[in-house]
């Protein structure tokens, strides 16, 4: 197994940003899931108030993280990684990036379209970006839950790329995510 170089390696920063938003989009799956099965009630109200307002939160975490991208170089490829994986590392990565945006913002359009107000974190007032629409609700949940699953495909996809890298190649790839 190789070891990793911490010059080729994330930063502390981008690591810390990865695993919190890996667990606060697993946390958001599951929140979401939970709201989404339950019966009308002032329970799921407050369910789905979490969601909303987790969903908030990790847009501005995808703002500050994208931000933080562009100003702080990645870490090369593995020596020896063929074009084609390097162009699927990249292309994996933008469809996360889009759906780090799409998701919250498509979700931001379902809370604005429905009837229930709902305040961040049930303090801040949030605005609307639309106003309450029935047929627009029914296609924001519609397209809100398709995004939902291709961030699972491409999940899916990233995670099982790490663990080739890890323990197929036995090469950085994984490892300079965990501890630089």
């Amino acid at each position: 197994m190789a070891t990793c170089d911490p010059s080729e390696s994330w930063s502390r920063t981008a690591r810390s940003l990865h695993w919190l938003m890996a667990l606060l989009i697993l946390s958001q799956a599951v929140v979401g899931w939970i709201g989404h099965e339950m019966e009308r009630s002032p329970l799921k109200v407050d369910v789905l108030t979490a969601h909303k307002s987790l969903g908030i939160t990790l847009l501005m975490l995808a703002v500050f993280r994208l931000l933080w991208r562009w100003t702080h170089r990645a870490p090369p490829h593995p020596a020896g990684s063929p074009p084609w994986q390097s162009w699927a590392a990249r292309l994996t990565h933008i469809a996360l990036y889009v759906l780090m945006f799409a998701l919250p913002l498509s979700g931001w359009l379902v809370a604005s379209t429905s009837i229930v107000p709902w305040k961040l974190w049930w303090l801040i007032p949030w605005p609307k970006i639309a106003s309450a629409d029935k047929t627009l609700h029914e296609i924001a949940e519609d397209i809100h839950e398709a995004l939902v699953w291709w961030l699972v495909a491409v999940l899916a996809v990233h995670v099982a790329a790490a663990l080739w890298h890890h323990f197929a190649r036995r090469d950085t790839v994984l490892l300079r995510m965990l501890r630089g």
